[in-house]
């Protein structure tokens, strides 16, 4: 799509979401005491790293812009904090635009990120609202060593079909169900896993998984893009040009009752800066035990990107 076009297509975008903003501002706190002031905002997280990093990000820019920002870090699974956000809990919180579909749309099959954000756009509730994705992105991988890239020859999973009857795959084990796991990887790219080649990991990815990886138990295995790993353990992860792998793109998610004119410029604006490499960056500098804390993390972050002072309007 040409860029004229994005804009076209954002620009219409966001007067239907002004729609259902305006619709949702009937709505009331099953809790009570609604607070009405746009410029108290309490920002939460889901309970790993990256999300508490970046709802730091978020918090203490709008601090730097006046706002006035609670905390309400770790909470959990979207089960936890998609109810918070409604009931007025929490009114902020970065998110993941393909699994955030998902989740208000298990059916759902596009994975570019024009046609996520078109569908999820649909799918909101109206007392949801969604900002401007951000470049960073933090997806499923199809990931192997560096051995096992040269040795092959490999920069993409199509590349990695030629040799499927070798593959032994590491992933949890809903990945033999989910459309994008072996499903879409055989019928996006013929890479075919036998069923005795699958090894069942349920850590998401993690230290488990990629132990396995490094010590040549498996010879590829799915591990989120923005991992710490990758780097630590020079692996390669793959790239997708099928987009097999739904848009993971970094989003903010708030109580639409809360998305101010002056919140949607501040986010915006940072989120533009963020990259890929940058939150994979922010993951190695909280890792480990000589990792910082994510609010130092942000902190830097934020100092470094000109985020440490108020954004013009």
């Amino acid at each position: 799509m040409s860029r004229s076009g994005r804009r076209w297509r954002r620009a219409a975008l966001w007067l239907a979401a002004l729609g259902l903003t305006a619709t949702a501002c009937g709505s009331s706190n099953p809790l009570g005491g609604v607070s009405t002031n746009v410029n108290s905002i309490v920002v939460g997280s889901a309970g790993f790293p990256e999300s508490q990093v970046l709802a730091e990000i978020y918090a203490q820019a709008l601090q730097a812009n006046g706002f006035n920002v609670g905390r309400q870090m770790g909470i959990g699974s979207r089960e936890t904090y998609i109810p918070a956000l409604k009931d007025h809990s929490i009114d902020l919180v970065p998110e993941y635009i393909g699994n955030l579909l998902s989740y208000f749309e298990p059916t759902s099959t596009v994975t570019m990120l024009d046609d996520v954000e078109l569908e999820l756009f649909q799918r909101l509730p109206g007392d949801l609202s969604i900002l401007v994705p951000s470049p960073a992105c933090n997806t499923d991988s199809v990931t192997v060593t560096a051995d096992t890239a040269a040795k092959w020859n490999l920069k993409t999973i199509g590349d990695l079909a030629a040799h499927s009857p070798d593959v032994r795959f590491a992933a949890p084990s809903d990945f033999q169900v989910r459309p994008e796991g072996l499903k879409g990887l055989r019928q996006r790219y013929g890479l075919d896993i036998a069923p005795g080649n699958f090894v069942s990991i349920s850590d998401d990815g993690g230290a488990v998984t990629v132990r396995t990886l490094t010590q040549g138990k498996v010879n590829a295995a799915n591990v989120f893009s923005t991992s710490p790993a990758i780097r630590q353990n020079h692996l390669v992860a793959l790239d997708d040009p099928a987009h097999n792998f739904p848009a993971g793109n970094i989003v903010p998610l708030v109580n639409s009752q809360k998305k101010s004119d002056r919140l949607k410029d501040v986010l915006d604006a940072v989120s533009a800066k963020l990259t890929s490499s940058a939150l994979a960056d922010l993951n190695a500098s909280v890792a480990g035990n000589s990792g910082i804390d994510p609010d130092q993390a942000a902190r830097n972050w934020l100092h470094d990107n000109g985020f440490d002072h108020p954004v013009k309007g």
